[in-house]
């Protein structure tokens, strides 16, 4: 980049830092409340502690494809669960348009920051996928052998996430709007996950509750496990970018990696202590994840667009006017929601 030496990888290793603290506390505080309405028996915070020395294990051992192929089937179970539910109960027509238009309600700014700051990811993700696929490159190179081909599984994966995540955001905002405002339900508290399961037993009844935990549980436990992975992974590559001499990735073990990984679960224990409220801890996350946004994607923009030596490799004309409209725009989201929280 432009500018002193290295300042955007500090940068970086500064938004890495506050974002690994906050998140992981966050997938855990989340996960946690749906064991409690599932299982129960043990206090939230015990159970991030439980959670977290579980994940931990799994990395030590490197059972996750298992994990993943375990979590792809809840997520796809509690995605046609979903639809299922929606087609029961639609929203009216007359509602329809309302999905298109921006509104802030009094009230809900704080929610709406973190929508944005979140959804339908964090956009720190861009670099784990890429370290991911660095080390997946073999994988990768056995069926096709075109760097463009290589390309085209990046974008499919892509693709085909955001566009399932933008139509489940649909589907949970209008069984949201059917089922749980009439009856004057709020998700919250450690009960966040026992009020989300009436979007679906109000449907299709009280057989669903364990299905619909079930899946929410593997999917945020697969959450919290990338993010355990993500960041210390993303931590170590930033040190060694910093202090190439120090040779921190040649080693056989990572101790920048696994430092850090303890130093955020040290975090996420303590944070869930002072603040058991799983859905004060997600919009706190969505509100930081939010403002260090816009510096992350002008650093992308840049780097997509100047940075590849193949131009036909960098993003087409419309898809960089596209990329600057998102950039104003979640630019002009920072400023405003600073400006109405400080008033």
């Amino acid at each position: 980049m432009p500018g002193p030496r290295k300042w955007a990888v500090w940068v970086f290793l500064a938004t890495t830092v506050l974002q690994g603290l906050t998140i992981l506390a966050g997938t855990l505080s989340v996960t946690a409340a749906v064991l409690v309405g599932f299982v129960g028996g043990l206090s939230p915070s015990t159970w991030v502690v439980l959670l977290g020395i579980g994940i931990v294990v799994l990395h030590a051992t490197g059972k996750y494809p298992a994990l993943a192929f375990g979590s792809k089937l809840a997520m796809l179970v509690l995605a046609l669960v979903s639809l299922v539910a929606l087609a029961a109960v639609p929203p009216r027509v007359s509602d329809l348009a309302r999905v298109f238009v921006p509104s802030v309600p009094a009230g809900s700014l704080v929610l709406s920051a973190s929508i944005l700051g979140l959804m339908p990811t964090g956009i720190n993700v861009a670099i784990w996928h890429s370290l991911w696929a660095v080390e997946h490159l073999g994988k990768w190179k056995r069926v096709p052998t075109d760097k463009k081909q290589i390309l085209a599984l990046g974008l499919l994966d892509l693709r085909v996430g955001y566009l399932l995540s933008a139509v489940l955001a649909v589907v949970f905002i209008s069984l949201g709007a059917n089922l749980l405002k009439p009856r004057g339900l709020v998700p919250d508290g450690v009960d966040v996950a026992i009020t989300l399961s009436r979007l679906y037993t109000e449907v299709l009844g009280e057989w669903m509750f364990p299905v619909f935990m079930l899946a929410a549980f593997a999917a945020m436990f697969s959450t919290a496990y990338s993010v355990m992975d993500g960041f210390p992974r993303t931590f170590a590559r930033l040190l060694d970018t910093l202090f190439p001499r120090a040779g921190i990735l040649k080693r056989t073990f990572w101790p920048a990696y696994w430092g850090f990984m303890g130093f955020i679960f040290v975090f996420a224990v303590g944070a869930n202590r002072v603040l058991p409220n799983p859905v004060v801890m997600i919009q706190l996350v969505g509100i930081v994840s939010l403002l260090v946004a816009p510096v992350l994607y002008g650093l992308n923009y840049y780097c997509v667009t100047r940075l590849i030596d193949d131009e036909s490799m960098r993003p087409s004309r419309a898809l960089r006017v596209w990329a600057l409209a998102g950039l104003v725009f979640m630019t002009f989201a920072v400023i405003f929601s600073i400006y109405v929280r400080f008033r």
